[in-house]
């Protein structure tokens, strides 16, 4: 694909003509579209800098500029000009195109009939409105009226040489049904422009060269949910060559990227000639990777806002400005504007240098995550590694990631995040897991410092301890449950996700039912702070919380025992698994032994710097 820039000025310069397919929808803009497009052209008009709209997509055919995606704002274009040019006659310029609209509306008669007459500005000569146009066109003509005079001509002026965007043109060859599919797949999500789209427009602008393939890659490192390396099934490849091309994709660069489009998916037009057909394709004796049927369902752990936020402020060396919070650093809504901050892509201090080294780091950051952090499925997680999948290392580190994973936020994966490229980024092969492992343990517990057992209690924010505990006690799980009756715990633990929807919960309630054995005394300190200890919290499901918050000992011990019958065998906590097989009962000794208890192994387990 090839992507050039445009304004309305140089699509005059170049003579060019366009027409939307019968396949697009209708002209769909509402007047407050309308009205937030005008605002935002008159603050950048202020700053006289470009705007850009975004990328439309184009394919040429028998001559004619067909816009597959984009007839939205292309048509918002042709209907300011038909305003504008009141102000400023360069726009009439614009509006035709050998005395036609310059814009073609196939089969659509009566509408292109309509955009006419709002060009020649003659409304009373048509018995059909297109209520759209006839509605943006006269919110466009409010808000040049209710602008000052001598702003007017200025401002069309601006519009007519500073709106900007790119066109995408589509590879020649494209049918009629493989242009109604691209749009469809284009339009299905029904978003507006997204402020990494601009982004990605504004930035890669201003590199200067191999603009085209770099937008073609942005695209695809802001497609998060799918693997930039999958299993080529039309060539049928084998194993061995998609572990090669993983590899291969540690040392990629922007330098090296042009030689090997082939590393990547979808970089690089493949075509099915060359491909095996289906009587040449031999079977495979491995067994594949379960999570490969699944893997149109998998989920990248970071939207893509998050991963470009993260990789910036991995690039500014995790330092902030004075004066800024995480919270607004990592708020995806300030995106263009922190960008902008700290990477400039506008003004004077824009540095392509710099800009080029933030888009090659992406690169590698996004390849590192699709290889060696978890993925989401719909239950559970998938990881890569390019290790087999039952190799018990890759398990422990798929284990320790959704433990990082779930006691991160938005405005704290920063964190595993930095962990993760500071070990990954100068490798050139993918490392064994238990390496990974071990680097990313030994960092979070020495970030993480276990605080006294005193201070594990309810009321401080301290769910991190309670994930920490589980990892714990699962990695313990076949020394901790070594006798042949807890062959029924192992085969719970083993099924146990790490999940984030956790609320922390007492075991002994703290206002018992009337039949419950253990009381509290509300006038005994001791008491008070025994049933807030860490011995008698757990973490389980706000809904389950609400369901089991004032019941029993034994009635949760029932629900509890339910686990151990049901399918799946899955359970919420197992800290409360240890609770239920260890104590039949539930009194104040057995709250305080299973406190000790549970903290000696959070600490025999934690890097000796962090005790």
């Amino acid at each position: 694909m090839t992507y050039l820039k445009f304004t309305p000025s140089i699509i005059v310069e170049n003579d060019l003509y366009f027409s939307i397919p019968i396949y697009q929808r209708l002209f769909e803009w509402t007047d407050e579209n309308v009205s937030q497009l005008l605002n935002d052209l008159y603050k950048a008009h202020n700053t006289n800098s470009d705007y850009y709209i975004g990328m439309l997509t184009s394919n040429t055919e028998d001559g004619e500029t067909q816009l597959v995606d984009g007839q939205q704002r292309f048509t918002v274009m042709m209907l300011m000009g038909s305003v504008m040019q009141k102000y400023s006659l360069q726009w009439h310029d614009f509006l035709l195109h050998n005395n036609q609209p310059r814009l073609h509306l196939a089969s659509r008669n009566d509408d292109e009939q309509y955009l006419q007459l709002l060009i020649a500005q003659k409304f009373d000569n048509t018995d059909y409105v297109n209520l759209k146009m006839q509605k943006a066109a006269q919110t466009i003509a409010e808000f040049m009226d209710n602008l000052e005079e001598n702003s007017r001509i200025d401002f069309a002026d601006y519009v007519f040489n500073h709106l900007s965007f790119f066109i995408t043109k589509l590879p020649n060859g494209y049918n009629a049904y493989d242009l109604n599919k691209h749009f469809e797949r284009m339009n299905c999500s029904g978003k507006n422009l997204e402020q990494h789209e601009i982004l990605k427009v504004k930035l890669i602008s201003q590199l200067g060269t191999n603009v085209p393939l770099y937008m073609q890659l942005w695209n695809k490192l802001s497609d998060v949910d799918t693997p930039l390396i999958r299993k080529r099934t039309y060539w049928n490849e084998n194993e061995a060559s998609l572990g090669n091309r993983k590899n291969m994709a540690m040392n990629l660069s922007l330098e090296t990227l042009p030689q090997q489009l082939d590393v990547l998916n979808g970089l690089r037009e493949e075509s099915l000639e060359e491909a095996e057909t289906i009587e040449n394709i031999k079977p495979s004796p491995n067994k594949p990777r379960s999570e490969m049927h699944i893997g149109n369902s998998s989920r990248c752990v970071l939207r893509f806002p998050y991963l470009l936020l993260q990789t910036l402020y991995y690039y500014l060396g995790q330092q902030l400005q004075d004066g800024d919070t995480i919270q607004d650093f990592f708020n995806p809504n300030n995106l263009l504007t922190t960008f902008q901050k700290y990477l400039p892509y506008e003004g004077n201090d824009v540095s392509a240098e710099h800009l080029h080294a933030f888009l090659n780091l992406l690169l590698k950051c996004r390849i590192r995550l699709d290889l060696s952090f978890i993925r989401t499925l719909e239950y559970g997680y998938s990881l890569d590694m390019n290790a087999e999948e039952g190799d018990d290392n890759l398990r422990e580190l798929l284990m320790y990631e959704s433990f990082l994973y779930v006691s991160s936020s938005n405005y704290t994966n920063y964190r595993w995040f930095g962990w993760l490229m500071e070990y990954m980024l100068p490798l050139t092969q993918i490392p064994a897991p238990q390496d990974l492992f071990h680097f990313l343990i030994d960092k979070c517990d020495k970030a993480n410092p276990l605080p006294p057992i005193e201070d594990l209690h309810f009321g401080e924010e301290i769910r991190y301890w309670f994930w920490r505990l589980d990892f714990c006690l699962w990695q313990k799980r076949n020394k901790l449950f070594c006798n042949p009756e807890d062959e029924k715990y192992l085969r719970v633990i083993n099924n146990y996700v790490f999940t984030r929807s956790r609320s922390i919960e007492h075991i002994a309630p703290q206002q018992p039912k009337t039949e419950s054995i253990l009381k509290w005394d509300e006038n005994d300190d001791e008491d008070i702070k025994l049933r807030n200890s860490f011995g008698n919290l757990c973490m389980i499901s706000q809904s389950l919380n609400s369901s089991l918050s004032n019941s029993s000992y034994q009635e949760k011990r029932a629900h509890v025992e339910s686990y151990f019958s049901s399918v799946t065998g899955t359970i919420e906590s197992l800290k409360l698994l240890m609770v239920y097989r260890d104590y039949n009962d539930w009194d104040k000794l057995y709250i305080s032994d299973h406190g000790e208890k549970m903290y000696g192994l959070l600490k025999e387990n934690l890097s000796k710097e962090s005790c």
